[in-house]
């Protein structure tokens, strides 16, 4: 499959690699659309916490075209979107409720192969299904808005606050975008 490579820090390709094989936990997604985040600009100026050579891409959806034979919740051809905060759910941290503080934390397109690729593996228990109603871009940007959702229940923004957004980018337009929706009257 062809896949876009970050081989190093500052580099990048379009390269053939294997195909993704699926492990008994996991779903092979072929990919419909990936989103280009700040934290991908990031991983190839080697500001983030990734290994190299990696496949980024972290903000995508797909249909899943093979099943691991442990997974019961999920069949060949639904469409879903991919959380790609992987969370080992055994260590202390994950015990206590802190899954974000997680000791053994992945990242799908950080610490192993992302959406910038036909085809990519994950786990079963990080996808979730989407509706027709919702278009592939749009599956695209569930991962950027559920950071916007985070953030609006973090600064608990009432409607009638008024809100300054620094930056309008798609993050700072997708909050905009749901501020309004909130009720925020003055959203500068």
């Amino acid at each position: 499959m062809k896949a876009v490579l970050f081989p190093a820090p500052e580099s990048i390709s379009v390269e053939r690699v294997p195909d993704p094989s699926c492990a008994p936990d996991e779903v092979v997604v072929q990919v419909a659309r990936c989103g280009i985040c700040g934290t991908d600009i990031h991983i190839y100026r080697n500001e983030y916490m990734s290994a190299f050579p990696v496949i980024p891409g972290h903000e995508f959806g797909g249909v899943i075209v093979e099943v691991g034979r442990d997974v019961t919740d999920f069949r060949v051809g639904e469409r879903v979107a991919v959380d790609p905060n992987l969370y080992c759910g055994r260590c202390d941290m994950c015990r206590n409720e802190m899954a974000n503080h997680c000791l053994n934390w992945q990242g799908v397109g950080i610490t192993r192969p992302g959406g910038f690729a036909e085809y990519t593996a994950v786990p079963a228990r990080a996808c979730y299904r989407l509706p027709d109603s919702l278009s592939d871009a749009q599956a695209a940007f569930i991962e950027p808005l559920a950071c916007v959702v985070h953030a609006m229940k973090r600064i608990r923004v009432l409607p009638a606050d008024p809100v300054l957004i620094l930056g309008a980018g798609p993050m700072g337009l997708l909050l905009i975008q749901a501020l309004r929706r909130m009720g925020g009257s003055y959203v500068v």
